[in-house]
């Protein structure tokens, strides 16, 4: 399993990256018509908000693990990811390689 969803819209594409994510729920917060937590199936909706509202989500997503494409397949936005280890296990310190994911760390109140 690559931990990576994708999920189509009308006018965009977005692809969530399980393994990148830190949790940082800034997507939740912002947007929670888009980024549905605590539910069972679909959870992400990008016909929630406008392309230009999610395009902003996956520019503000600390870690990189949100990417946005339009119809057409360019890349509209998408974050360096330059987000902070927390797990204590990164080969990257400080910053996050995503060994999180592999140890099974979880962050508190995620």
């Amino acid at each position: 399993m690559s931990g990576i969803e994708i999920v189509d819209g009308r006018k965009i594409r977005v692809h969530f990256d399980a393994k990148k994510c830190i949790h940082s729920r800034g997507c939740v917060l912002s947007h929670p018509e888009v980024f549905v937590p605590n539910v069972q199936g679909e959870w992400i909706h990008p016909d929630a908000a406008t392309p230009e509202a999610v395009a902003e989500i996956a520019h503000n997503c600390p870690s990189g693990a949100i990417e946005v494409v339009t119809s057409t397949g360019k890349t509209v936005n998408r974050t360096a990811g330059a987000a902070f280890c927390r797990c204590g296990h990164s080969g990257n310190k400080p910053y996050c390689d995503g060994s999180h994911a592999r140890v099974g760390f979880r962050a508190p109140g995620a």
